[in-house]
């Protein structure tokens, strides 16, 4: 049996962990908030009157077969505080609120540390109050929770995304693509359609990215939905929200007012990714994700999920199942 240390119990820690203990390695998971499943925990399936295929399925009780998993044992609440020793022999220590634990005799050591939101308040939108205003994941949660014909405590006459909120953004650091905002939030619009029918629905947009095979913006517009490319620069909160953006075709900046308006918030690196990349002998790349700092192979330190660039859910997965496959061939190497 050989053992292996995860970083990180969300979606990609507790895949990796399940792929690896169904071999027979000894995994150990150290999680940093109190319960494993990570933000995916909290997301709501988007179906409407058929799979809308935004993932949540895929990790459908993860967490309960991590932690019914024998071979897995689970931490809450830890931090990594040191790593020593070379391939093939890691220890590590983890604090704990029970105490400081050692590991040694780690085989590898996998990195799984997910992602944080954008800020509240992106670096180029002022946001004034929070009275009609909801975030991503407070989105997420009301998805998760609804019934067949109720999704908001009011029936809204109009609903407005805000897409990019945190990512193509130089003020915020973070001039890449999240990847995901427009997945979560288009299916989410379905959603809200077909509750409310006459429910007025618009993006404000940069771009857009592919969600679907097929003409996919098309049907959305087909649906009634509206596509304004620009970058709003105020939201005033209140009953109605005031949305300030630039006109692009009149060349002026326009108010819209919404009874609801969404933050489609993009991923952002951890806050201590620098020191986990410290710890573990990584690196970071120009937008602050992990990457090795040498073959991980040769290491035998893997960066897994989001930890390492923006995935959507479907491709966590699959990059996790190809790194617990490194981790399982490099150990048979040995």
């Amino acid at each position: 049996m050989f053992q292996v240390l995860v970083i990180g119990g969300g979606l990609s820690g507790c895949a990796v962990a399940c792929e690896l203990a169904a071999v027979g390695a000894k995994v150990t998971v150290a999680e940093k908030t109190g319960r494993a499943g990570g933000k995916v925990r909290s997301y709501g399936c988007k179906a409407t009157d058929k799979c809308n295929n935004c993932g949540v399925c895929l990790a459908g009780g993860l967490w309960e077969k991590a932690e019914k998993n024998s071979n897995i044992d689970i931490i809450c609440n830890a931090k990594l505080v040191d790593v020593t020793g070379g391939p093939g022999d890691y220890s590590a220590v983890l604090k704990t609120p029970e105490g400081v634990r050692y590991f040694n005799s780690l085989a590898s050591i996998v990195v799984a540390t997910g992602f944080e939101e954008s800020p509240a308040a992106s670096g180029h939108l002022q946001i004034d109050g929070r009275q009609g205003i909801i975030r991503g994941l407070e989105l997420e949660a009301l998805m998760k929770g609804r019934g067949k014909e109720t999704l908001f405590d009011k029936v809204p006459q109009s609903v407005c995304f805000i897409q990019c909120v945190g990512s193509r953004d130089k003020k915020e650091g973070s001039m890449y693509c999240s990847r995901v905002c427009c997945s979560y939030s288009t299916r989410a619009a379905k959603v809200i359609r077909q509750i409310y029918p006459e429910c007025g629905i618009t993006f404000f947009y940069m771009e857009l990215q592919a969600v679907a095979n097929g003409d996919y913006f098309a049907g959305l517009q087909g649906l009634g939905m509206e596509f304004i490319k620009s970058r709003p620069l105020k939201i005033t909160a209140g009953a109605p929200a005031v949305v300030e953006y630039e006109d692009m075709v009149r060349g002026r900046v326009c108010k819209r007012e919404f009874d609801i308006v969404v933050l489609s918030e993009g991923i952002h690196p951890p806050d201590d990714a620098d020191i986990t990349a410290e710890l573990c002998r990584l690196s970071q790349d120009k937008d602050g994700f992990l990457k090795s700092a040498e073959n991980s192979w040769d290491s035998g330190v893997f960066v897994s999920g989001c930890a390492k660039r923006p995935m959507k859910i479907e491709e966590t997965w699959a990059d996790s199942a190809a790194v617990a496959k490194e981790v399982l061939s490099r150990w048979r190497k040995i």
